[in-house]
């Protein structure tokens, strides 16, 4: 990706967190050339360094430390401060300091309801909103019980995590008790693990992903994506796509739902994204996440709808509503490869994946001796993105699949690099 050049205009937007330069260096290339570019990181910058006018390295996790140094980037008498973040692990706490601050923010109470998929299931349920059978459980047996209670299959998945890690389908009283296990064990970066795991009745169905920009409580639906799962029993996220629009016979509930779990969760400002199941009996909400979408979403959607969700968000943050008119009408696909067994990444080169026609973007995001486990023994071990833009599904995937046919997906043995795996 190319270093910036050009000199940020006087308005200061304060980004807290980073996120991998794979999945997030998009959003500062978006951001660097629209504002005068601070940042809130757990450590000194690497590669975000050239975009950045400034920076504080603070407590992520402390809503008094971030605000701190919101005061110390923004300086006496500064323009108009805003305060971003796309970070799951930081978006609490950034709530909290925006509140402390004064500035336009979700609230700390939505926040919690978004990250917490218990209280989402439970707020929901109340509302009468699309409920799904769910409990909250601390033990193997009791998650056996609420699955017989609600009849197999069920999902069992983390309190609080992120990316479908640890969450497993069961289809017998053995699986309930390994998906118990792997949830129980899940970890992601610093969020919390612990506090339950819940038992949930399986949803059948597509599953897709809805980001929208939210605007004094008005929800703003800016595009629907499908979710592309793999490495069944697991949910295992291994592309998206972003299709041009197309009024789907489900898509007015959809929208329903969204908003309404906007409303119930408490989520008045913000760009969002929802994860929802077609179902059988109507669509149904997995969760809301109160951030910009990961897995190169924001990015793809760009290319399909013309709208930027980074500058949307950044706009939200300064209380502006931004302009959500579409420009462009394409389709856009971003696949991720994976090796086929378990092993030590090599080094990749991607050049002729790159030369492939209809592919935009492609990125390297295992380096060489990366330890890499196929799921669900570890989270997201992916070797590279390629993300392709087209006129319809079909020119993607096969934009895709020559381009994908072109990626050595053979990794070094583990036990040939004596590790033990």
């Amino acid at each position: 990706m190319s270093t910036p050049s050009v000199a940020a205009p006087a308005e200061r937007l304060v980004v807290v967190g980073s996120g991998g330069r794979p999945y997030r260096e998009y959003s500062y290339q978006s951001l660097h050339t629209r504002y005068t570019l601070s940042a809130v990181l757990a450590a000194e910058p690497t590669w975000q360094r050239p975009y950045l006018d400034s920076y504080v390295v603070a407590d992520l996790s402390d809503p008094l430390a971030i605000a701190d140094a919101v005061r110390r980037l923004a300086g006496p008498g500064a323009a108009p401060v805003g305060v971003l973040t796309w970070d799951e692990t930081a978006v609490e706490a950034t709530a909290e300091a925006a509140a402390t601050l004064g500035l336009p923010q979700l609230s700390a109470a939505a926040a919690r309801n978004c990250r917490d998929k218990y209280a989402t299931r439970t707020l929901m349920s109340r509302a009468g909103l699309a409920a799904v059978r769910h409990r909250l459980v601390t033990t193997a047996d009791d998650a056996v019980a609420a699955a017989a209670e609600f009849g197999y299959p069920v999902v069992l998945k983390p309190r609080a995590l992120a990316g479908s890690i640890g969450v497993a389908r069961a289809d017998d009283e053995g699986e309930v008790r390994a998906a118990f296990a792997l949830a129980a064990g899940a970890a992601y970066a610093t969020l919390p693990t612990g506090h339950g795991i819940l038992v949930e009745e399986y949803l059948d169905g597509e599953e897709i992903s809805v980001d929208s920009v939210v605007h004094d409580g008005a929800v703003h639906v800016v595009h629907t994506a499908r979710k592309r799962l793999g490495f069944a029993p697991y949910f295992e996220e291994v592309g998206h796509l972003v299709a041009a629009s197309v009024e789907e016979s489900w898509a007015a509930e959809v929208r329903e739902l969204v908003t309404g779990a906007h409303r119930v969760l408490g989520v008045t400002t913000g760009v969002t994204h929802a994860e929802v199941r077609l179902t059988s009996r109507g669509p149904r909400l997995i969760e809301l996440n109160a951030r910009l979408g990961g897995d190169l979403i924001p990015f793809i959607s760009a290319f399909a709808t013309g709208i930027d969700l980074v500058v949307a968000a950044a706009e939200l943050s300064f209380g502006r509503l931004p302009d959500l008119t579409p420009t462009r009408g394409a389709t856009a696909e971003v696949r991720f490869v994976y090796a086929d067994t378990d092993g030590l990444a090599r080094p990749l080169d991607l050049t002729a994946a790159a030369a492939v026609p209809g592919i935009v973007h492609t990125a390297v995001l295992a380096e060489p001796g990366d330890r890499l486990l196929l799921p669900p023994r570890q989270a997201i071990p992916r070797l590279a993105a390629l993300v392709a833009v087209g006129p319809d599904e079909a020119a993607c995937r096969e934009a895709l699949d020559r381009a994908e046919a072109l990626v050595d997906r053979t990794v070094e043995p583990l036990a040939l690099a004596g590790a033990a795996a």
